[in-house]
């Protein structure tokens, strides 16, 4: 989802914070949009304003203060997740802020039961005092007509926000609450087969509704709730496929390297006769890099090894499978070189064989639930 962001300089209680480049983009519109629909806003929340409002870029001005209103709202309701998670043991690795809000990246889902639901319950929470708060505020001092929208919309918008996230749709809060309740007394997969089921039914009634009324941005948040519960459903039966299986269990213990001296010509004569696509460079016993097929592209055949290879993407035995796949699939590689305490090279494991664990540890897990 999160291809390109840009990580800021600071942490907020100890979490990276991450902008995508879509964030980028919604801003500024964002800011046009409320600035657009300025006279709905007031009429909602029963301002007058002075007539200079709507001369000059003052409406404009007003909506990208709204915008980033909104954002710091987005984002403190990521901290709820985030603290909340915390509390069980479950660290964040960052909060993204992006095109439809913010997501708060967790490490892995909580093994107690029901620890989801608190979790998803606790960024509504937040909101909806986001939301009171504003409100008292506007109500026990009233400020300048200026921040009287403000805090009025921020009011407005956490409260809706709060709402929204209840829906019963994977990934939004409501649909983790609906899986973590269904998991109470149901295998994690089946519930979450039946929430992802429920989120798809979901998304083609927020899409039919944004056609009837002609809503581009729910149709944009339909689209994103389906897409974003089919690739929910494969990551949780990739999780539980994996679960319990180490690298030690699956890497590649006889492996072929390459000195740092052989040339482009010679490597692919190598891959040809041995049918790999990627080497270790080892030069007496000692791990430099990492040489494959892609780096072949553009090199002369007398160009060395030395001078195409990557630094090494290394793990330990002792990772979690799937740990391994998530920091194959973040760094774009294809393979890890598996090295011990003293960093010497005692394996590899490729996406072939997370690909063979999966195949064998799912026929294993459909012919254990058929009975004998």
């Amino acid at each position: 989802m999160f291809a390109k962001t840009l990580r800021l300089p600071f942490r907020l209680l100890g979490i990276p914070i991450s902008l995508d480049l879509s964030f980028l983009v919604v801003l500024p519109l964002l800011a046009f949009l409320i600035g657009s629909q300025l006279p709905v806003y007031l009429r909602l929340l029963q301002i007058s304003p002075p007539p200079d409002w709507f001369q000059g870029p003052m409406p404009y001005v007003l909506g990208l203060l709204a915008a980033l209103g909104l954002f710091l709202s987005v984002l403190i309701h990521e901290l709820g997740h985030a603290l909340t998670a915390r509390a069980y043991g479950v660290q964040t690795r960052e909060i993204t802020l992006w095109l439809l809000g913010g997501v708060a990246q967790l490490e892995q889902i909580p093994r107690t039961r029901g620890a989801e639901a608190v979790i998803a319950i606790a960024g509504p929470i937040v909101s909806v005092l986001l939301s009171g708060l504003f409100a008292f505020l506007r109500t026990v001092a009233p400020p300048a007509a200026e921040g009287q929208f403000l805090l009025g919309y921020l009011s407005f918008i956490n409260l809706s926000l709060a709402l929204f996230n209840l829906l019963p749709a994977l990934p939004l809060d409501g649909g983790r609450i609906l899986r973590s309740l269904l998991a109470l007394y149901r295998p994690y997969l089946e519930a979450t087969r039946t929430a992802v089921a429920v989120s798809k039914v979901m998304a083609f009634a927020l899409g039919l509704l944004g056609l009837l009324i002609g809503n581009l941005f729910m149709l944009l948040i339909a689209f994103f709730v389906f897409m974003a519960a089919s690739a929910e459903a494969e990551q949780t039966v990739l999780s539980r496929t994996l679960e319990g299986l180490w690298v030690r269990d699956l890497m590649t213990r006889e492996v072929s390297t390459v000195p740092p001296s052989l040339t482009m010509a010679e490597l692919l004569d190598k891959m040809m006769l041995e049918r790999h696509v990627g080497y270790p460079v080892v030069e007496e016993g000692r791990l430099l890099g990492l040489i494959g097929l892609e780096d072949l592209h553009g090199a002369s055949p007398q160009t060395r090894v030395l001078e195409r290879m990557r630094p090494p993407l290394q793990v330990s035995p002792d990772t979690e499978a799937l740990a391994a796949l998530q920091r194959m699939a973040e760094q774009g590689f294809s393979r890890l070189l598996v090295t011990d305490e003293q960093g010497r090279l005692i394996g590899i494991l490729s996406k072939t064989d997370l690909l063979r664990a999966l195949q064998l540890r799912a026929a294993q897990m459909s012919l254990s639930s058929h009975p004998r």
